[in-house]
């Protein structure tokens, strides 16, 4: 029976570990994309609109939305960023809540 708990706990471990490193960059893409009276068939592909990566190091890249303005100064496009920066802390919030959990089975063993 040791023997299997111990498999069961290297097995668990094993997991974590590979979590842990696919956990270590946060990637949030935000896309757009152009619409109109076009059929389906003929709407544009969906292109970036706003990029995150946060690392478990505090390490965060951000690329925010630009665009043209009437004086043709270039302005943040902010409601494309406030539906990104949303995104952003539903995927951190989330990350925090699994890595927690994974730290709180680990502290049971």
């Amino acid at each position: 029976m040791a023997i299997n708990l111990e498999d069961s706990i290297r097995e668990a471990a094993a997991k974590v570990r590979e979590y842990v490193e696919q956990a270590a960059v946060l990637e949030v893409r935000t896309f757009y994309q152009l619409t109109g009276a076009e059929p389906l068939s003929s709407l544009d592909v969906e292109r970036p609109g706003a990029y995150t990566e946060v690392r478990l190091d505090g390490d965060t890249k951000v690329v925010v939305p630009m665009r043209k303005g009437r004086d043709e100064t270039m302005e943040l496009d902010e409601t494309l960023f406030s539906i990104h920066e949303r995104n952003v802390a539903t995927a951190t919030a989330y990350r925090a809540q699994v890595l927690g959990a994974l730290i709180g089975l680990l502290q049971r063993r």
